[in-house]
Order: structure tokens, then C-alpha cells, then sequence
């Protein structure tokens, strides 16, 4: 049994032309209850990997900003694992913020591993580089050479980036009380050989995912429907994410909107959802995608998708709504590990 469930209360594709229109934004999807759970101790492994990312877009028009938030894996001292449309996306489909057809880059962005409400405890960073695959870049450049007059979608299955910080935070210490005489361990991060928690990073072959379909897998992040540790379930009031005016202060980019990070399980309901996707039934909401999706699988926390959010109905007998991931895939990897490289870091998977 690991302590994750003891918490308390590129595939490579023709630039999207024949991937399925990705659904809406508000389309994440609660199944039945709301059986997401706050993580009490974000220290504890392997939520000290989980990153609240914080960044804007600015409105084309106005200039006016908005702050937004995802979520992440820290899997180098200096690298973050997220979602490709926390960094780059078309925000019209957010119709309440009027944006105008057109991919947008975020701004800003600033990233805090194990973040709990007003604490920092893993240390924050700003970003320092920002990649995503070329199939994600080139949809954003059609829509922009065709005069964004119709919205073309990138490539789900390459909704995924790597954001390189400008601090290294996984060799730190964490900002914590420390009881011992002996220095906690460091930050750490994802599959790291000593400190990483029995986490790790590696393909799964597709015979073993069809024999796990139905098998339990783990997500978290920082949801925005949240204000610092409130509501206990469910999601907060318009009226309250309206009052969720407050920030750690003297810091205004961390408010207290989508400060804490929570934790849910579920089913997975298709494995190897064509092509490079997968899908599951763990409860999340905005602000969770980008974060980790995990296995518990021979002894070990196996990293086997990066949250995106909803997705289409998948093909029976599994017809229902479900959230959604893209796979590693050991062509992710390889991408990875060679932007990885272009930092001088050498990957540890």
C-alpha cells in the first residue's frame, strides 16, 4: 500500500488534420461523488513533485491580463512536465474572457513544487524556457498563416511541454521544519535514483496496459474551482471563487485561488486510446491539467500520462465520458531527453 491512498479528508500525426476536435473548456468531469481529497502533507512523496504553475495571457486587443494555473511534474532538478495548452492554446473557447481566435503563448509563468496554500515549501522559480513538440507549434502557426478564420486543433496526443526553470530546485532542501540533526533530504523529483520515492518514468508496453485496464490509477494537482483549503468537497461558489481575492503577501502571481493541491483516484477506462491517449475516471478540474497521471504497479509510483482534461466518448464497451491523458510514449521520451540535453541536463529515464 503506498501513502498516496492514505490521505486524509507523439505519436507522430499530420498537424492535427485528422485528430478529434478537443472538447470545451468547463469539460472536466467530477464522476458521481466528488471524491477528491486535499493533500494534507504536500512534503510527502510523491506530491513534493506535484507543481502549481502560474502564468497569464494577455488579451490581443486590450492588453489586459488574466491569470491562469496548471499544474506539473518536476522530473529534473530544473524541468517540469506539463500540458502543451497550459503554454500555449486558443483561448477563444474560453468565452467568458472574450478572447479572439488565436493561439496565444502564456506569459509570466512562474512554477512551485508541493505548494500548500500561502507555503512554499519545495521553493518556486520562474521559467526560463518553454518547449513544445513541433505538432502542437505548427497547428498555432496554420491558424495564424490562414488568418485565424478557423480554428484549427493541434494534435491531442502532443498536448504535453517541458518548461525548463531558471533556479534548479529539486538538489534544495525543502523550506520545512526540521526536527532531526540530520538535513532533510532535497526536493528531488520524479524518478530521481535515490530520493524519488519508488517513482519512476518508463513506457509501458501496451500488453501490459490492456491487462490493466480497469486498475486503479492515482492524479493531483491545483484545482481553481478551490479557494486555499475550502470547500472540504465539492466545488466552491461562484460568489466564493468571486471573493478569492487574496495572495501570499508580497508575492500577488501566488493567490490563494487554486493554492492547494488534491488528490483523487479511479478506473482506467482505456489504456490505449487511439492514438497515444488514455483515459481514466479519477475526479479533477481546471487547474489539474498538466499533472501527473500514476500507476501503483509492481512496487513502484509509474508515471504513465500527463493530465489534459476531458475527453471524447471512447469506443464500447467503455462508452462514457472520461478524463483524459497523453500516454508516455517512448517517442515522448526520446523528446524529452534530447530537450533535456539541449539544457546540459541528463535525464534519469
Amino acid at each position: 500500500m503506498f501513502p498516496e491512498l492514505e490521505v486524509e479528508l507523439e505519436w507522430e500525426t499530420d498537424l492535427g488534420r485528422n485528430a478529434p476536435p478537443q472538447r470545451g473548456f468547463g469539460e472536466y468531469e467530477i464522476f458521481g461523488t466528488d471524491d477528491r481529497l486535499r493533500v494534507t502533507n504536500t512534503l510527502q512523496i510523491p506530491f513534493r513533485f506535484i507543481c502549481c504553475i502560474v502564468f497569464d495571457i494577455v488579451h490581443p486587443n486590450t492588453g489586459n491580463r488574466f491569470p491562469l494555473r496548471g499544474s506539473g511534474t518536476l522530473i529534473s532538478d530544473r524541468h517540469v512536465l506539463t500540458a502543451a495548452h497550459n503554454v500555449l492554446d486558443d483561448h477563444s473557447r474560453r468565452p467568458l474572457l472574450g478572447f479572439p481566435l488565436r493561439y496565444i503563448r502564456s506569459t509570466n509563468l512562474r512554477v512551485a513544487p508541493a505548494r500548500d496554500d500561502r507555503d512554499l515549501p519545495g521553493h518556486d522559480s520562474e521559467v526560463q524556457t518553454v518547449r513544445v513538440p513541433p505538432q502542437w507549434q505548427a497547428a498555432a502557426n496554420r491558424q495564424t498563416a490562414n488568418g485565424n478564420t478557423t480554428r484549427v486543433f493541434a494534435p491531442p496526443q502532443c498536448d504535453y511541454a517541458l518548461l525548463t526553470l531558471k533556479n534548479p530546485l529539486g538538489a534544495r532542501q525543502p523550506q520545512a521544519p526540521v526536527t532531526m540533526q540530520l538535513p532533510a533530504p532535497p526536493v528531488a523529483w520524479w524518478g530521481h535514483p535515490r530520493f524519488g520515492g519508488n517513482t519512476r518514468i518508463r513506457v509501458m508496453s501496451e500488453a501490459v496496459l490492456r491487462r490493466l485496464r480497469g486498475e486503479t490509477v492515482n492524479v493531483a494537482g491545483y484545482p481553481t474551482d478551490k479557494c486555499r483549503r475550502l470547500p472540504n468537497r465539492g466545488s466552491a461558489t461562484p460568489a466564493q471563487i468571486a471573493a478569492c481575492t487574496g495572495h501570499i503577501p508580497g508575492r500577488p502571481e501566488w493567490s490563494d485561488q487554486g493554492s492547494t493541491q488534491w488528490h483523487a483516484s479511479g478506473r482506467i477506462i482505456n489504456p490505449l486510446l487511439s492514438p497515444g491517449l488514455f483515459t481514466f475516471d479519477a475526479d479533477m478540474m481546471h487547474g489539474q491539467s498538466g499533472g501527473p497521471v500514476w500507476l501503483n504497479w509492481q512496487g513502484f509510483r509509474n508515471l504513465v500520462a500527463v493530465n489534459t482534461g476531458g475527453s471524447p466518448r471512447s469506443t464500447a464497451p467503455f462508452d462514457i465520458i472520461a478524463n483524459q491523458g497523453v500516454r508516455i510514449t517512448e517517442v515522448i521520451l526520446q523528446r524529452l531527453r534530447a530537450w533535456m540535453r539541449l539544457d546540459g541536463v541528463r535525464p534519469n529515464f
